[in-house]
């Protein structure tokens, strides 16, 4: 064997080992079989002669005794200055069909130490245009939410929406990383941010549900890079990921691919290692940061599944989404009662804001108490400030709901982008009585409460 050459001497389940005579890879290079082309990562070195590593691409055909050559040093990811409103797959190569030449930057970054030194802590409030959200889960900049939720209760929808609302605003550039999704659901997402005219604030990076497993554990450091990137060109950068349980499911297929001792129920012993490597990443940098939305899956709808609970820790602030406000009608379908944000505070957002999100959440929390004597005796039977409660959180959560822009082709609603102002003016008038004697059905689905005349 020449130096730089190897022979693959085992291959099982996407785990490829080779033997070299000189020159061992580093860990995280890529190396290529000669006849088939297939791309692995290296992950371990077996002994001074083996590595063993992790397919990137199809590996059918790839057989024992095939060579092996050295394609790259490190993991890189193809960035340039044209890269926005365009689509990309791990590597940055394009997948829209159209050209695109890049400079290669490795997707591990630079050393943490250097990144600790430059990180910065901001207070500015991101305002989205969503009422729910700003109201309950404000958004700092350079801090990460989760959206977390069962399959089907909206997560990919609000992450769309705010793709669009940031880039309405022109808060900044947009990173979308499509981890383990259908592949249907990333078509739908381009075509969707094209027709509403803000693909070019956006770059798109995907590594679908069909790709191995080392692709859709890389893609999000993929695309963080690409943020990093944006960031050095002055620029606030909103990251936005679908779907980060996704990222720690490849990550334990790849443990058990490689024959590691599990942890609890199955998922890889590096857990919290493999997710702080992705979102330690997402830190403000001098003057500007990167900012991130990311969609939670939660399987069986279980908060307390150990992947969820790893996530929940690197968060500033959760927006649960409920399946049982979702059979409601409500949407979007956001449970007040367990969505939290450290920017809700008062030193952030103000005292009026902080104590109207308060009442608001008051008023919830006495109507979950009330909800099961509503459900036996019915809402008559409740004392005089018991109905007053019930009536008014009835009300507030029809006024928290709100067409969004991206699903005017379902509902026929044209999408509202509601300043922070006129939801807290809402939501205070409602807690005072005014819209008391209101139809339900006229707070259902606006924008600001002006849509609504206020019956005497």
């Amino acid at each position: 064997m020449k130096n730089g050459l190897g022979i693959i001497i085992a291959l099982e389940g996407g785990v490829m080992e080779a033997r070299f005579e000189s020159a061992l890879p580093r860990i995280h290079s890529i190396v290529g079989t000669k006849k088939t082309g297939a791309l692995f990562e290296v992950i371990e070195r077996k002994n001074d002669t083996t590595i063993r590593a992790i397919a990137l691409s199809g590996h059918e055909g790839v057989e024992r005794g095939e060579k092996v050559l050295h394609v790259s040093s490190s993991f890189s990811v193809q960035l340039g200055d044209a890269m926005l409103g365009r689509m990309f797959d791990v590597f940055g190569n394009p997948i829209d069909g159209k050209p695109f030449k890049g400079s290669l930057h490795s997707i591990y970054g630079s050393s943490q130490s250097k990144r600790m030194e430059s990180q910065k802590r901001h207070t500015e409030i991101v305002e989205t245009g969503i009422k729910i959200f700003d109201l309950l889960t404000p958004l700092r900049t350079g801090s990460k939410i989760g959206f977390f939720g069962g399959a089907g209760v909206g997560k990919t929808v609000l992450v769309a929406e705010l793709i669009h609302n940031i880039a309405l605003k022109k808060l900044g550039y947009s990173v979308f990383a499509g981890i383990g999704e259908r592949i249907r659901e990333g078509n739908d997402l381009y075509y969707t941010l094209d027709k509403l005219g803000v693909l070019g604030n956006a770059a798109l990076y995907f590594g679908e549900m069909d790709k191995p497993p080392g692709v859709r554990a890389r893609v999000g450091l993929s695309a963080v890079t690409a943020c990093e990137f944006l960031r050095e060109k002055n620029q606030d950068v909103f990251l936005f990921i679908d779907n980060i349980f996704r990222y720690a499911m490849a990550g334990m297929e790849i443990g058990a691919m490689l024959g590691k001792v599990p942890s609890e129920l199955g998922y890889q012993a590096t857990l919290d290692r493999d997710l702080a490597l992705l979102e330690e990443r997402i830190t403000a940098d001098g003057h500007k940061a990167i900012t991130s939305i990311q969609a939670v899956y939660v399987p069986a709808d279980d908060l307390t599944d150990p992947a969820v609970v790893a996530i929940f820790s690197h968060l500033d602030a959760s927006l649960v989404l409920s399946r049982a406000v979702a059979e409601k009608g409500i949407y979007p379908a956001v449970d007040v009662l367990r969505s939290r944000s450290l920017g809700l505070d008062v030193d952030m957002v103000g005292k009026r804001h902080f104590d109207i999100a308060s009442r608001v959440k008051e008023m919830f929390q006495k109507y979950e108490e009330l909800s099961h004597i509503i459900a036996i005796l019915g809402i008559e039977e409740l004392s005089r400030d018991d109905r007053i409660v019930a009536s008014r959180t009835e009300r507030l959560q029809r006024f928290l709901t709100q067409p969004l822009f991206v699903s005017e082709h379902f509902n026929n609603r044209k999408g509202v982008y509601v300043p922070l102002e006129k939801t807290l003016e809402g939501c205070e008038r409602i807690l005072n009585g005014e819209y008391d004697t209101a139809d339900l059905r006229e707070l259902f689905m606006i924008g600001a409460l002006d849509e609504v005349k206020k019956n005497s």
